[in-house]
């Protein structure tokens, strides 16, 4: 070890860390997050076995998302895993989601943290690799999408528990259970915590300011940062600390149930806390929220939206026979003035054809099974307000007519019902026409929502008559949404751990169950956030999230299946 020597009355001296232990690494790629258009992170960083190649760029097989992050001087982040139980304290309700790797970190020993670890501070890390910390972390607005808490990122900045930042001196090979030992202390009077204290408490210290400015052992960022505190004065924290993403979930109460078939019912929510922002309030075209309820939150789904904006609004919900649970929760045990929490989805890839909402002619074919009738009841009845001429017509598939929810809000002139109880059956290709075959030259836009056989049946033959992307829609909120199909294998890459796909359950359900803890959100193809890389082997896609070029390289862990085997990073 190096020298330390420091007056030992000193009020801000340091202790000193002793030899720790690798109890955790962690690697991610930059994927969606939070379920909301726009918003990437790599904070979902999966466990890694075996020796993991540290170049100074960081750990092989890691990504950061944030332009600042990728700087050397940001290589590898460390976090004291003693904070998740610190965190669990200060908010039991998020209890579920303080586990270790929750803050995105690397590393994990048993002994580091804020208290004992000072700027410039040099390890060996394992046999070969030295690394040297380079700054603590400054909580983003990412971290309250994380732990689904508007403030979070306010609270992690308040406590100092932010975890910290290594440069790589000298790269190696790293694995669990490796040594991490201090070799040199270069301001034994500047620990980290001191270090926060100035940042966000002590912000007026220009002593201490100047004299953190001139610490070349800092990252890049934090010496810009205080270079220009020196010049201009505390900087505005609300954009990192807030970002442009509001964190989507809201409470709800439940205010009305009702039955309308011997399968479906009506559930009318309303907030609880009105103040909704003007552009958040309004739902888009095709609407679905997702709900979060039952014991400890274990249940998250989708559900389209019949009618309303973010205020009230109705849902109608099939006591589904394939049931994991949730649907048959929302009939038998949620009643009348429970509150649930719910956050406004975001379609990705909607297609946009020119004419669907303007002046061209085009002719607008829904087929529909079930319950899929509320995906379309907006833009169906959106079509009726635009133009008494508008040409379009409904296929609606049901046991009967007494099970057909949302007939009545259906127009009649439009619509055929092919109730399996009277013997009359949906044939996809009697409904289905050439993309173009259409009088006055117009376009055929195909819409679909329901069972994943009469899904299957519609893809099949839009693609087999060669309708392109723009022309059709299919909304994935029947069976397709568990996931589940034929049996396969997935293999990790980075491991060669074999994992088996059972009929019954989904790749996210596997992977999860594994110990991966992939993030999702919508759990039905449309926000991305579950996606994984697909190295090898073929895939069942199924949901609206990736485009036909990502499908090449990825897949929705929530709905798409593999064939045979597959080999993925996740």
């Amino acid at each position: 070890m190096g020298s330390y020597y420091v007056e030992k009355t000193d009020p801000y001296l340091a202790p000193l860390p002793p030899k720790d232990t690798v109890r955790s690494l962690r690697t991610g790629k930059v994927r969606p997050f939070g379920g909301l258009k726009g918003l990437t992170s790599a904070i979902n960083k999966q466990p890694r076995q075996g020796k993991v190649r540290l170049t100074i760029g960081g750990f092989v097989g890691d990504e950061r998302q944030y332009v600042h992050h990728k700087h050397p001087d940001n290589a590898i982040h460390q976090y004291d895993p003693r904070h998740y139980n610190q965190w669990k304290d200060t908010l039991p309700d998020r209890e579920h989601k303080f586990k270790v790797g929750a803050f995105g970190e690397n590393l994990s020993t048993e002994h580091l943290t804020e208290e004992n670890l000072c700027v410039g501070d040099k390890f060996r890390l394992g046999p070969d690799a030295i690394i040297q910390v380079s700054m603590p972390r400054q909580p983003c607005y990412k971290l309250n999408h994380r732990f689904e808490h508007k403030k979070m990122s306010s609270l992690i900045q308040s406590t100092g528990w932010t975890g910290w930042y290594y440069r790589v001196v000298q790269g190696g090979d790293v694995q669990v259970g490796d040594q991490m030992e201090l070799i040199e202390r270069i301001h034994p009077c500047w620990s980290l915590s001191r270090v926060q204290h100035i940042l966000y408490k002590d912000t007026n210290n220009m002593e201490a300011i100047r004299e953190l400015s001139q610490m070349t052992e800092f990252s890049n960022e934090f010496l810009e940062l205080f270079r220009n505190r020196l010049a201009k004065g505390t900087e505005d924290m609300n954009g990192r600390l807030l970002g442009d993403f509001a964190v989507p979930w809201r409470s709800y109460k439940l205010v009305e149930k009702t039955r309308l078939t011997p399968r479906v019912q009506k559930f009318v929510l309303r907030a609880e806390d009105g103040n909704i922002e003007p552009e958040d309030l309004q739902f888009g075209r095709f609407p679905f929220v997702r709900l979060r309820f039952g014991p400890d939150a274990k249940f998250t789904r989708a559900y389209s939206v019949v009618s309303g904006d973010m205020r009230s609004f109705e849902l109608g919900i099939a006591n589904d026979d394939n049931s994991r649970g949730g649907s048959l929760y929302l009939h038998d045990n949620l009643n009348v003035g429970d509150a649930v929490e719910v956050a406004k989805g975001h379609n990705a890839n909607i297609p946009i054809l020119n004419g669907i909402h303007g002046d061209n002619p085009i002719r607008h074919i829904f087929i529909i099974g079930g319950i899929g009738v509320t995906a379309f009841i907006g833009e169906i009845k959106a079509l009726e307000k635009k133009t008494a001429t508008a040409n379009f017509e409904i296929h609606y598939a049901a046991r009967s007519r007494e099970e057909a929810a949302y007939l009545d809000a259906l127009p009649a002139e439009r619509t055929t019902l092919y109730a399996k109880k009277e013997g009359r059956r949906l044939d996809v290709e009697a409904v289905i026409p050439l993309p173009d075959d259409c009088r006055d030259n117009c376009k055929t836009m195909v819409y679909c929502c329901g069972p994943e056989p009469l899904l299957a049946a519609c893809r099949e033959l839009t693609t087999k008559l060669g309708y392109p992307r723009t022309q059709l829609h299919f909304e994935e909120f029947g069976s397709a949404t568990t996931g589940t199909g034929d049996p396969f294998e997935t293999e990790i890459k980075a491991t060669g751990q074999v994992l088996q796909v059972p009929r019954e359950k989904s790749l996210l359900e596997v992977l999860n169950e594994a110990g991966f803890e992939l993030d999702s959100s919508c759990l039905v193809g449309n926000c991305g956030t579950c996606m994984v890389e697909v190295c090898k082997g073929q895939v069942v896609h199924h949901g609206t999230a990736l485009e036909d070029e990502q499908k090449e390289t990825s897949m929705l862990s929530c709905v798409s299946r593999g064939k045979g085997r597959i080999v993925i990073d996740c």
